[in-house]
């Protein structure tokens, strides 16, 4: 097993794999929470998932979105994408982007559900591993409940602006990169603030591998490269997965 500090001593970088249908990483599940918990560290598990399989995720959720209309509004309860270009009301924090909402799965074509739980299973049971939780695709009468995401930041311009969440009930975030550094992006990376200390993942994530951080950090994602026209309709541009949990009633 290899682990390795990066030179801000913030980033430890932990071998895994993908293995029929789990994620198995080269330290247990109490030694990775610590470390993001306890120690403050952003933990990176490497080339988790294959490109193929997330290359087919992103074009199938591209194609389902273009048959389905941006909404204008969150629905927390069913499966919708919106385009963001604002501020949001509560953290008061600017953003540009594409995001694609999956919290009613087995509502989507039989295709694009099975292309999701590809990714997103495997992250649910990480997910329960790490917090000792026992969280399901499903939607409670009440409480917190998984609410898988895709998010898009084009060329041109995407980004969002500086923000926090609070620790609980997710406590920690994850965040799979989808597309290519220096193919499909050449700027764009989430920024952590720990304690003062700057981290930027920007080279220090690859496609494939599944950045794990302390929930309640400050955090934001540069923008991406100004250089090219922004296009919503755009396939190139930084994409993510990401794996939230709360409570949308609060």
């Amino acid at each position: 097993m290899t682990i390795k500090a990066a030179s801000s001593g913030r980033i430890a970088t932990i071998d895994a794999a993908l293995v029929e249908g789990r994620i198995v990483a080269a330290f247990d599940p109490a030694a990775i929470a610590a470390k993001v918990m306890d120690e403050k560290k952003i933990v990176v598990l490497k080339s988790v998932f294959p490109e193929t399989l997330l290359s087919e995720l992103r074009d199938a959720v591209i194609a389902w979105g273009r048959e389905i209309e941006p909404a204008p509004i969150d629905d927390f309860r069913g499966n919708y994408h919106r385009r963001r270009a604002m501020v949001s009301r509560l953290q008061q924090a600017p953003h540009v982007f594409h995001d694609y909402n999956f919290n009613a799965m087995p509502d989507l074509p039989a295709s694009l559900a099975d292309k999701l739980y590809g990714l997103f299973e495997p992250l649910r049971q990480l997910y329960n591993a790490l917090t000792s939780n026992d969280v399901e695709f499903a939607i409670p009468d009440s409480g917190p409940y998984p609410h898988p995401q895709i998010l898009h930041y084009p060329n041109g311009g995407g980004f969002f602006g500086r923000h926090w969440h609070n620790l609980v009930p997710q406590r920690l975030g994850f965040i799979v990169v989808l597309s290519e550094h220096g193919r499909h992006f050449t700027r764009g990376a989430t920024v952590f603030d720990i304690d003062g200390d700057i981290v930027d993942m920007e080279g220090q994530q690859m496609l494939g591998d599944i950045c794990i951080w302390r929930y309640d950090h400050h955090h934001w994602v540069s923008q991406s490269d100004l250089g090219c026209k922004f296009d919503w309709n755009a396939v190139d541009g930084r994409w993510v997965a990401t794996f939230a949990y709360f409570d949308p009633a609060g």
